[in-house]
């Protein structure tokens, strides 16, 4: 019994010593690249590696005893190929995860040229790692045969494969913004050799590794897992840095800036796409975020609220002159609105005045000047104190001469003019300013609410005749109102009502 006990105890000595001759200093190695492969600390991230590396063991274990170091690299790695497929290369998978690869043996051709990597590494097997797309293709023995190390499943890859996901790629970059418009004149290979991978074509180790995260990050992204995304694309950068990592970081800004339901935390990530790239289209989209932050047509804003995020938005485009002239623009123009809703008429001139003179020839802004200055307006109905304004606004900004949102409150105070006088039985200066109504509006074009303004008119000057039992001189001013307003039915009323009198 002793005699036996002491046998089992030698030959599991003896089997131990083995293999640590077989991997004295390589097994410290394998710790160290299965912790560039399958990063983490957490519970679960220790266990899947300790896991991957106790199935690694195996493998190098049965290579090992099929003295694999004794064969030529051709029969070695034919070795290796058979090896990895049984135990390992089951089901494959698109984007697989690497961990997935010992626990369920499912893989891609990335995550195997992983594992042939680190078995390569072991027995010090000569090869190369080269990006193909967003796949990493080993080859072996890259100075004699160059051979790309085989896969159970056949491999989907072709050239026109390839140059579809150039494309997509490529369309990324427009998307976002990227590339600035004058590059595009450029090829499309050199773009994307230029933006993909900045024109490394292999890699080591530890490139693989983060270019193994890169995918996750992309897998990440294509499950709209944003921060899961952002956190493998900051992983990967701190193994190498490619252009591509700079994209895809964009890309996953520029959806969280598109949040619908979280404002600030949108607009925080569409400031960061805009320090990284300033300009177009950020530029418009960040005025158009303004705009609305400080618009005042579902809240009533106060003056503090609306100048407080003029400034925040003023620092953040700082050295940007173009971008804060278009802000202050918007601003001015809020500013405006706002002191148009308080009736505080002199500081909307005052906002309005600065705006003008920012570009007083351009439509738009002459267009939002006449309504804000109408919108001024809207509650004063005293005619006489309305055209004093009026022609006020006219000597300082000219173009509202001819503006016809402007002009129809305009004959707004002369229809009401007319009106008073002849109501107050004042026939001589009522007609004098029927006159006036004439000429102006025979200058201008007929605004929106021209019908309205010659019935009042009109129809004032004609009610004083027939109250004073003028009948003709009441048809021929309804006559006259008819040839400018030809479809009002009042008007034909009154017609005929007058015509019966005259019978």
């Amino acid at each position: 019994m002793k005699q036996r006990l002491l046998l089992l105890i030698l030959c599991c000595w003896s089997g131990l010593r083995l293999q640590a001759e077989l991997a004295p200093n390589k097994l410290a190695e394998l710790d160290t690249q299965l912790e560039l492969l399958l990063p983490g600390t957490s519970n679960q991230e220790q266990s899947a590696r300790a896991f991957a590396k106790e199935r690694i063991s195996v493998l190098i274990s049965d290579l090992e005893g099929r003295k694999i170091r004794r064969k030529s690299i051709n029969k070695a790695l034919d070795l290796l190929e058979e090896e990895v497929a049984l135990q390992f290369l089951q089901r494959p998978a698109y984007f697989a995860d690497f961990d997935q690869l010992f626990k369920l043996g499912q893989y891609d051709r990335t995550t195997a040229t992983a594992l042939y990597a680190l078995a390569m590494e072991y027995f010090g097997l000569p090869y190369l790692l080269q990006v193909r797309d967003a796949e990493i293709l080993l080859i072996a023995d890259p100075q004699e045969a160059a051979r790309p190390l085989a896969l159970p499943h056949e491999d989907p890859w072709t050239a026109e494969s390839s140059q579809r996901f150039q494309n997509a790629y490529l369309e990324v970059l427009r998307s976002i913004g990227y590339v600035s418009p004058a590059e595009w004149d450029r090829s499309p290979k050199a773009l994307y050799d230029q933006y993909y991978m900045g024109g490394a074509t292999s890699l080591n180790l530890r490139q693989m590794a983060s270019f193994l995260y890169y995918r996750q990050a992309l897998k990440a992204y294509a499950n709209e897992a944003w921060s899961s995304s952002l956190d493998w694309l900051y992983r990967a950068e701190k193994l190498a840095s490619w252009p591509v990592h700079e994209v895809i970081r964009r890309a996953v800004w520029l959806q969280l800036a598109n949040q619908p339901d979280n404002t600030s935390e949108s607009l925080r990530y569409l400031w960061m796409i805009w320090k990284d790239s300033p300009g177009a289209p950020w530029q418009k989209e960040l005025l158009q975020r303004f705009s609305s932050a400080i618009s005042e047509e579902e809240r009533k804003l106060s003056s503090w609220q609306i100048d407080s995020t003029y400034f925040a938005y003023k620092e953040q485009f700082a050295n940007h002159p173009g971008a804060v002239g278009q802000l202050r623009e918007l601003y001015y123009l809020q500013r405006a609105r706002y002191h148009a809703r308080e009736s505080n008429t002199e500081a909307v001139m005052s906002f309005m005045d600065s705006l003008y003179s920012l570009r007083p020839y351009q439509s738009e802004v002459q267009d939002v000047l006449a309504g804000m200055l109408v919108w001024s307006l809207r509650a004063e109905r005293d005619y006489t104190k309305g055209l004093e304004r009026i022609s006020e606004y006219e000597r300082q900004y000219p173009f509202l001469g001819k503006n016809p949102l402007f002009q129809d409150r305009h004959l707004f105070y002369q229809a009401e003019r007319i009106r008073y006088h002849f109501n107050a039985d004042e026939d001589i200066l009522g007609g004098q300013y029927l006159e006036e109504f004439k000429k102006h509006s025979r200058r201008i074009n007929k605004p929106p609410s021209y019908i309205s303004w010659v019935t009042t008119a009109y129809l004032a000057a004609s009610d004083y005749h027939f109250r004073n039992g003028d009948y003709r001189q009441a048809l021929m001013l309804v006559e006259e109102a008819r040839q400018e307003a030809p479809q009002d039915s009042y008007l034909d009323h009154r017609s005929d009502v007058l015509r019966r009198y005259l019978r």
